[in-house]
């Protein structure tokens, strides 16, 4: 049960990992594109973006595992 558990926070966190830093990444590309931000903005909608899509998988493979957000491994039972 503490498995699942620690799975169903796991994909919790990486839901909102992908809202955290994809709401800001998109709405500034968007930004740019309409010529309201310099164009160097892209620079950081990248950075952000590759750091938020890295944090969504790592949390998406600890789901799967059934691992904690917060944890290295499995707990023992």
């Amino acid at each position: 049960m503490k498995t699942m558990w620690d799975g169903l926070l796991s994909f919790l966190a990486a839901i909102a990992t992908a809202i955290i830093t994809g709401g800001p990444s998109w709405y500034t590309y968007q930004a740019t594109e309409a010529g309201i931000a310099p164009k160097w903005a892209l620079g950081f909608v990248f950075v952000l973006g590759g750091m938020g899509l890295i944090l969504t998988v790592a949390f998406l493979r600890k789901a799967k595992g059934g691992i904690s957000p917060t944890r290295d491994r499995k707990r023992r039972s």
